[in-house]
């Protein structure tokens, strides 16, 4: 059993190193997703230890790198991401406030219910995540080879890595 474990680590890291492949990870993102959004801190440590133990995320994960990641590497798409059409939409609270996200590819539409003049949306255009309120559009991030930066909402450079 120990040798089986030990050839998949070998197995998993080379794939990764050999293709050249980093994906989005969208399916163990979506599972991760899945559990934060149960809304409460035990409940998600429950699930998140018999996810580990089951082990959900372990999967998820090795079908990410050996499945998914490749085709997105080979075809640029990534058979779990958001498609052009697609449209979901949540509600969320927040400080006795319910929001409503409404997401479509590369864009996040937040808009306050009962009140449409609190709303705004992060649009992706390129290398850059903007932010539309109040009829002002100011880039939020921009991402350039491997940096990435942050900008506060004047403009000014936050931080860069």
């Amino acid at each position: 059993m120990r040798k089986a474990i030990i050839l998949l680590l070998v197995v998993s890291v080379l794939s990764m190193t050999v293709s050249g492949c980093f994906g989005s990870f969208r399916l163990t993102r979506t599972v991760y997703e899945m559990n934060q959004s149960l809304n409460d801190k035990f409940l998600q440590t429950i699930v998140m230890w018999a996810m580990m133990i089951v082990p959900v995320y372990g999967f998820s994960a090795l079908i990410d790198i050996w499945i998914l990641n490749l085709i997105e590497f080979w075809t640029g798409t990534n058979p779990l991401a958001m498609n052009a059409d697609d449209l979901e939409e949540r509600f969320y609270e927040h400080e006795g406030k319910q929001y409503l996200v409404t997401t479509t590819q590369n864009r996040y539409d937040v808009v306050e219910v009962g009140n449409d003049e609190n709303s705004f949306a992060l649009v992706f255009d390129i290398d850059s995540w903007y932010l539309h309120s109040n009829g002002e559009v100011i880039k939020v991030t921009e991402e350039s080879g491997t940096a990435m930066r942050l900008y506060g909402l004047e403009g000014e450079l936050l931080s860069s890595f």
